[in-house]
């Protein structure tokens, strides 16, 4: 699947994003600076037998860091409508720098 970076806006040190399609058997965010992935963060499986939107709402939460040394946290919620995620950094003092750098690629899990 292709780069989701469009859809990802900076809210100071968080970034957003989110895709529409649902996550039938999971996947995994792809997390790149310069092109060199830093994590691959899981996307849980959503609830499918859930009656509302909340109720199927799955998520995970990941930390890591990156070559540079720099500390980022992840969150994923995926439902029936599609999958959200937020990532943090936690130290701010190259924050510019890094949006410039990081790219987000998210890929789903197909049937074998």
């Amino acid at each position: 699947m292709g780069l989701v970076k469009k859809n990802m806006m900076q809210k100071d040190e968080i970034l957003k994003g989110s895709d529409g399609r649902v996550a039938l058997l999971g996947g995994f965010l792809d997390i790149q600076i310069d092109g060199e992935t830093i994590c691959t963060v899981s996307i849980p499986i959503p609830n499918y037998l859930a009656d509302r939107d909340r109720d199927s709402t799955s998520e995970w939460y990941e930390e890591f860091e990156d070559f540079e040394g720099n500390h980022y946290s992840a969150m994923v919620w995926s439902s029936m409508y599609g999958v959200e995620w937020e990532i943090e950094l936690k130290n701010e003092d190259n924050l510019d720098d890094i949006l410039d750098r990081i790219e987000i690629e998210i890929n789903y899990t197909e049937e074998a």
